[in-house]
């Protein structure tokens, strides 16, 4: 440039939180974002945009019966219906032993708690399916690529090759 100036690098925004980075950059510097940038379709996401409501609604419940709370709170919960329904305090129970509505309620919750997590796995599943299949393309694009690339060298050293046996002919 005239004068001594150059031009910098264009900065690389990040399509996901429009974040500036540098030229050379594969990830946006954003910590909370840290996606890849380049021309990518951004899977993930995709398939979050179209999970349906009881997806969404399986997922938080499988998220939660998950955790060591859900063990502690039914720990709790029982030990509390099993104190008041055995008189130990003066309370009217509603359930005598051996406790028939507790089992009732509970095969009814295992009903419920099983059908949310076969519906986040099912969704899980064609996520791993869909994630087999990228992976499957990106492989056959990389090995096409380093084949043209190999073709390319073969032919680049047969030009070497070529040219240093002319080059060392006696003439």
């Amino acid at each position: 440039m005239p004068g001594g100036l150059t031009l910098a690098p264009p900065t690389r925004i990040c399509p996901a939180c429009g974040g500036s980075n540098e030229h050379e950059a594969v990830f946006c510097a954003n910590p909370e974002c840290h996606k890849a940038l380049g021309d990518f379709k951004y899977v993930l996401e995709e398939l979050r945009a179209n999970v349906r409501w009881h997806e969404r609604l399986a997922d938080s419940v499988t998220a939660f019966i998950g955790r060591p709370q859900f063990l502690g709170i039914h720990a709790f919960w029982f030990a509390v219906w099993i104190v008041v329904n055995s008189g130990v305090v003066a309370v009217m129970s509603f359930d005598r032993y051996p406790f028939s509505l507790l089992g009732i309620v509970l095969t009814m919750e295992t009903i419920f708690i099983t059908g949310f997590v076969l519906i986040s796995q099912n969704r899980e599943s064609r996520h791993a399916s869909k994630q087999a299949e990228l992976d499957y393309e990106v492989n056959v694009l990389t090995y096409r690529k380093i084949h043209e690339i190999d073709a390319r060298l073969d032919d680049i050293f047969n030009r070497l090759d070529r040219l240093e046996a002319k080059w060392q002919k006696p003439q």
